[in-house]
């Protein structure tokens, strides 16, 4: 890439965004970052070799592409120190959950502006990351955004914001639904006998397995559960007290309740712009 990016914000996503990037090749010399915490600012500049700043200035306008990677309750603020200083070409990459890009652009001042929704499993490079570019926008500035967005992980493209807000509810708070469910395992196992430190490997191993094998299959996960569970066997017991626990049912509840809950966040967050 020929572009020089702009982070704002110094918090986990942007450091997974900034790792990712220069991993893929970017040249961490036209990245910069900026955040008022000088720990922060110490560690991407040393670790990472990019360019850090405590405050906004001219260095803004060198920018093709700024990330707003800052918390919602926040963005306005910071939108109103920063604006004065961007190039009018320059693509808003917004990664806070729930504003909307009409907020963004009104706060901006421009009409490019794109909004991802990344995962915690970014930081680690195997992040999902929802993407929502409008049709007005130029294929060439879509396919720059795309780019940036799969420096963290698998780019999911959906086809409105409010499908981005139910992503987020599955990709994006998902991570918390599958710890958890290594947590049952883990305390299921030791409540049983087994060791804490084997019992939490044995719980993490077994997730991380199973979901590769998923991921490799052709198989559907129906498929790949039946093919795990022999008739009147262990499986199928346990399998049996979580259909009379109305385990499917439960899940979706919880994606509901994720869902409404983010809209209430949406809605507040755009009243108060």
């Amino acid at each position: 890439m020929a572009n020089r990016i702009a982070m704002i914000g110094g918090g986990n996503m942007a450091t997974a965004l900034v790792g990712g990037l220069i991993k893929n090749g970017f040249d961490p010399a036209t990245i910069d970052v900026l955040d008022r915490n000088e720990h922060k600012r110490q560690m991407f500049a040393q670790t990472m070799g990019v360019v850090a700043h405590d405050a906004p200035g001219e260095w803004l306008k060198e920018a093709s592409v700024v990330v707003l990677a800052v918390k919602p309750q926040g963005l306005a603020e910071t939108c109103a120190t920063i604006v004065p200083f961007f190039n009018p070409d320059a693509l808003m990459f917004s990664i806070a959950a729930g504003v909307r890009i009409e907020t963004i652009a009104r706060w901006t001042k421009t009409d490019k502006v794109v909004r991802t929704m990344p995962n915690t499993p970014s930081l680690v490079g195997a992040g999902v990351i929802g993407f929502y570019a409008p049709e007005s926008l130029d294929v060439a500035v879509v396919d720059l955004a795309k780019q940036v967005a799969a420096a963290m992980g698998e780019v999911i493209n959906v086809r409105s914001e409010q499908e981005l807000d139910l992503l987020s509810t599955v990709s994006g708070s998902g991570p918390a639904y599958v710890f958890r469910f290594i947590e049952a395992l883990e305390a299921a196992a030791i409540k049983r006998g087994f060791d804490p430190e084997g019992a939490r490997r044995m719980a993490k191993l077994t997730l991380w397995g199973a979901s590769k094998l998923a991921m490799e299959s052709s198989e559907t996960p129906a498929k790949l559960r039946e093919n795990v569970t022999s008739k009147k066997g262990t499986t199928a017991e346990a399998l049996r007290v979580m259909q009379e626990h109305d385990f499917m049912g439960m899940m979706d509840e919880a994606i509901q309740a994720a869902y409404d809950r983010n809209q209430v966040l949406a809605t507040e967050l755009d009243k108060a712009a």
